[in-house]
């Protein structure tokens, strides 16, 4: 019955044990597979018989001589908002002490097939099928590594086998008060769908998802690696997801709103084709064309160079010509504009012939002064691409002619 393709016997698990059907037969099933397990039960105080559960599963360990943890709750603190809600949040805290002192990464539960049901219904009537549909095998909580063996069990499946092993358990009254979401679900809104029903729309769903999720891993490393993203090739419907990982790269997570990445999205679609958008801090989101990042926000010294005109600072000046020498600057195309030429940032990288290069290191490699390298200007394309900087590297695409270019020249001015 318990899926062990999900279990390893040389690994020692936490269990989360209330003393409901579900979990003593978890428990029972694993004690008799002989898996090396500390249990964890939560005493949340929340019913008059909350003790009885306690009581039971620490008769149950002493009796199999398991190690056995825990944690009394405070009913008062239950009745200032969601139950269900902060109830999770206090068993997940603890699961999370208690697996960091036993030095244990993984917690095994005993959700089964109705529990998934049930979330898959929730789920639907709260139009909530942007992510994976019911719940999975194998999850992550505050980072802690979750298992559901029993995840393709029915509930009378668990009962018929406490009832054959003779295995005590309790049944949680406030289970039938449907003034509770999950109760009001399970006792009344399932009823109306069939459950093959429901399995065959998460099957389908969940496919769809993890091809969905597969792209965006892709679409994460192309940031990693490029610290840009082309905004004409993220997927609409996974906008809010890539705004949101770009933004937390640089940005505590909590001071990420949703209002905050729903704003960057409207401004993106914006027609305007330059956009920056203030962060918190000092960081802004850039649009740039086609080109989407976040940079930190630093004193305005950037520039755009557009066709047929020129730049020029304190020690170097650039002008755009149809002919010139490779060691004079590098070839561009019209695809090229506009230029921009500003200072280095911190995380700045070019690809030279000898790979990809940090500037930073480059820097240090030629003996740059500190207070020279915040000023150095850097040649970026229009795609955030940097192609040139100046006396010391350049991006190895820009070494070769090519029909219907410019050269981009440089010179120290005297």
């Amino acid at each position: 019955m318990l899926d062990e393709s999900l279990l390893d016997k040389n690994r020692k698990y936490l269990v989360g044990v209330s003393g409901g059907v579900d979990s003593m037969a978890l428990l029972d099933m694993l004690v008799k597979k002989a898996y090396n397990v500390i249990v964890v039960h939560y005493n949340y105080h929340f019913r008059e018989d909350s003790d009885l559960d306690e009581n039971l599963v620490r008769s149950y360990c002493q009796n199999h001589h398991l190690p056995f943890y825990v944690r009394q709750g405070d009913k008062k603190e239950y009745q200032k908002g969601n139950f269900e809600m902060l109830a999770r949040e206090k068993r997940y805290a603890f699961y999370k002490e208690i697996g960091d002192l036993n030095g244990i990464d993984t917690i095994i539960l005993g959700h089964h097939l109705n529990d998934h049901l049930e979330t898959i219904v929730m789920q639907l009537q709260r139009h909530n099928t942007k992510g994976y549909l019911g719940i999975k095998e194998q999850s992550y909580v505050k980072n802690m590594h979750v298992v559901r063996p029993l995840l393709k069990l029915k509930k009378q499946q668990l009962i018929d086998y406490c009832t054959k092993n003779h295995l005590e358990y309790h049944e949680d009254y406030t289970n039938y008060d449907t003034r509770y979401t999950r109760n009001h679900v399970r006792h009344i809104d399932l009823k109306k769908y069939s459950e093959q029903e429901l399995l065959e729309k998460a099957s389908k769903h969940n496919k769809q998802y993890k091809k969905q999720q597969a792209n965006l891993q892709q679409i994460y490393q192309e940031y990693d690696q490029n610290h840009f993203l082309y905004l004409d090739k993220l997927p609409t419907e996974s906008l809010d997801q890539i705004i949101y990982y770009m933004l937390k790269k640089d940005i505590y997570p909590p001071l990420i709103t949703e209002n905050l990445v729903q704003e960057i999205i409207k401004q993106i679609h914006s027609q305007k084709p330059n956009i920056e958008i203030s962060l918190p801090v000092n960081f802004v989101f850039i649009k740039k064309y086609n080109n989407i990042a976040v940079r930190k926000k630093e004193i305005d010294d950037t520039y755009y160079v557009k066709y047929e005109s020129f730049y020029k600072d304190q020690q170097l000046h650039y002008f755009l010509t149809d002919q010139g020498h490779l060691h004079d600057g590098v070839f561009l195309s019209k695809e090229d504009f506009p230029i921009v030429i500003r200072c280095f940032k911190n995380g700045d990288t070019i690809k030279t012939s000898g790979g990809t290069k940090k500037v930073s290191r480059l820097f240090i490699d030629r003996k740059i002064p500190r207070d020279e390298r915040k000023i150095w200007p850097i040649v970026e394309n229009c795609h955030g691409e940097i192609i040139l900087i100046p006396h010391i590297a350049k991006n190895i695409k820009y070494l070769y002619t090519k029909p219907n270019v410019f050269v981009i020249k440089y010179d120290t001015c005297k």
